[in-house]
């Protein structure tokens, strides 16, 4: 009888063990950025952590960095076949598969304000555009979530802050900085941002046009001499957090409501840090060399005379590439804008009261 007890106990002790052992979930986030990137640093390695204690330990990430799981081109196919749970995907690499996504990105130039662009960019893709969630679908993934950089600024390993200075120069670009740069009579060169350091390093591109805070996270500070002070826009369609359709879907309601209920921080967190990084990362450059200036007039005005015709070039380029309802799918976006220069104005920068904007506006309106 005793025998059998024990048995019987040692029998539940297992089981139970193993219920516990179901019950933990290990998630794997794919990234092609450095390991000390603003948004692992400030926005996702927090939020792995928030989300695990908030379930109790039930979820729990692990953060492959650097293109330990592909490169920026591979990002949706490894979510797409999960082969990780999530990745940072970045549509000015994904053209043909997110067109829709990218028609809304392609008015980055026009960005004056982070925290506007990336308010109206989750509010868009996430509540406003059912094409938008569709088209992640089709390579089944739930976008969950959407950072801004900070503004963009022309950044060149020697003295560049004229329109007449950029004539020829070669300028790492993509997308609509691809043709911006052209506007300014400069020569795009079509590298991404983890090769951008050597391509400027070794003279195959003498300029980027980035973010500041790129002066550290990819260590332009120690090949950038000078910084134009003028900004032209930000990237404010960076979906750093999403999942792999059916992993989503195979967690609980639970679950799933804690990583809903952590997003409004882990943009807000991004955001304000990637501004602030860029603040600082200038300031280190500047201990290094470099120089900022203005943008000089006839450079100014070509930049106002290029963001004239943005909303126009976005909506025939989303025509030409299939996409349908296009002018539609913009507006709606431009709405958002509108209405979120109001709610930030409001914050006063305040970014808790930000914060609770987002939550409010836009991810309290999700699901679970």
């Amino acid at each position: 009888m005793k025998m059998r007890f024990l048995t019987l106990a040692a029998a539940g002790v297992a089981l139970a063990a193993a219920s516990v052992a179901q019950a933990e979930t290990k998630l794997t986030y794919g990234s092609y950025v450095p390991a000390p990137h603003v948004i692992h640093k400030a926005g996702l390695e927090p939020f792995f952590k928030r989300v695990e204690k908030d379930t109790n330990g039930s979820l729990s990430w692990e953060l492959f960095s650097g293109g330990a799981m592909g490169g920026p081109k591979e990002a949706l196919q490894t979510v797409k076949d999960n082969v990780v749970d999530a990745a940072l995907i970045v549509d000015v690499y994904l053209k043909r598969d997110l067109p829709i996504s990218t028609a809304i990105s392609d008015l980055f130039i026009l960005a004056d304000s982070p925290l506007v662009y990336a308010a109206a960019s989750n509010e868009t893709h996430l509540l406003n555009c059912p094409e938008c969630i569709k088209e992640k679908a089709n390579h089944n993934m739930v976008a969950l979530a959407f950072y801004s950089t900070g503004t963009y600024h022309l950044m060149c390993n020697k003295p560049i802050f004229t329109l007449k200075d950029a004539q020829g120069v070669k300028t790492r670009a993509s997308s609509r900085n691809g043709a911006l740069a052209k506007h300014w009579g400069m020569t795009p060169v079509s590298v991404t941002t983890a090769e951008m350091y050597e391509a400027m390093q070794r003279g195959q591109a003498d300029c980027t046009l980035g973010a500041q805070a790129w002066l550290t996270s990819y260590g332009l500070k120690d090949v950038v001499k000078s910084i134009v002070s003028t900004p032209n826009g930000a990237y404010f369609g960076a979906l750093f957090m999403d999942m792999n359709k059916d992993r989503w879907e195979g967690l609980t309601t639970d679950e799933r409501a804690a990583m809903l209920n952590n997003m409004p921080q882990l943009v807000s967190d991004t955001v304000y840090s990637y501004m602030a990084d860029g603040d600082k990362a200038v300031a280190e450059a500047v201990k290094k060399g470099a120089v900022v200036k203005e943008a000089d007039d006839a450079l100014k005005a070509s930049l106002a005379e290029f963001r004239k015709g943005e909303i126009a070039a976005s909506i025939a380029k989303a025509n030409k590439a299939g996409v349908k309802n296009a002018e539609d799918i913009i507006n709606r976006f431009l709405a958002s804008v509108e209405k979120w220069n109001k709610i930030v104005a409001d914050t006063g920068g305040d970014q808790a009261k930000y914060q609770e904007a987002l939550r409010r506006e836009v991810f309290s309106k999700i699901k679970p």
